[in-house]
């Protein structure tokens, strides 16, 4: 599940690995990887993973934005993925290493995005979660949704924005491990309302 993946990234910034449920959650979920920032490599006692640069998508996500969610957020590292491309995407952690924000473009289609969250209504046990939840977002781009789940391994709320602006689909994911019951999709749906106007098309 590749809200687990944000959990172990929330661990330490720049681990985890793409063992994700492809049907699980929202942002091209069908790679596994896509909502993470990227598919990243465990480092071993001898090595380091390599960095990459930071995404163009920090210009439209930058430090200031990431506070509006996070409590003094900090830039996570992109992470060279073992196989193939870097993904397109953009994450900060918040300063106590509880919470971690990401936005990426969606490798599926809005449709695909929706129905695949309702498919998780319907079975969220399938992919190791409870209490999902999935709402029409109005006046966000020419079609949006939020989505909350519970993970149960490891334990971490997360939230989802997923909405269609010019020709792509965006997701914004907010995973948090603390204690927080905060109404993380409000605060996404509000931030994804102000960057818009600066994604890319």
């Amino acid at each position: 599940m590749a809200a687990a993946l944000l959990c172990g990234l929330l661990a330490s910034c720049s681990s985890g690995n793409a063992s994700s449920d492809a049907t699980a959650s929202p942002s091209g979920a069908g790679q596994g990887t896509t909502v993470s920032p990227e598919p990243t490599v465990t480092p071993s006692v001898t090595s380091s993973p390599k960095t990459l640069p930071p995404s163009r998508l920090c210009t439209v996500l930058d430090r200031s934005a990431a506070r509006q969610v996070l409590t003094d957020p900090k830039r996570a590292p992109r992470v060279a993925p073992q196989k193939g491309t870097a993904l397109d995407s953009c994450s900060y952690t918040s300063g106590d290493g509880t919470a971690m924000l990401t936005l990426n473009p969606s490798a599926r289609s809005y449709s695909a995005e929706l129905s695949a969250a309702h498919s998780l209504v319907r079975d969220p046990a399938s992919a190791g979660m409870r209490n999902v939840k999935v709402t029409e977002v109005t006046g966000l781009g020419q079609g949006a949704f939020s989505e909350i789940v519970q993970v149960l391994q490891p334990p971490q709320d997360v939230a989802y924005v997923v909405w269609h602006a010019g020709s792509k689909v965006w997701v914004l994911t907010l995973a948090d491990t603390g204690s927080s019951k905060e109404q993380g999709a409000d605060r996404l749906v509000v931030l994804a309302r102000q960057i818009t106007p600066r994604l890319p098309a």
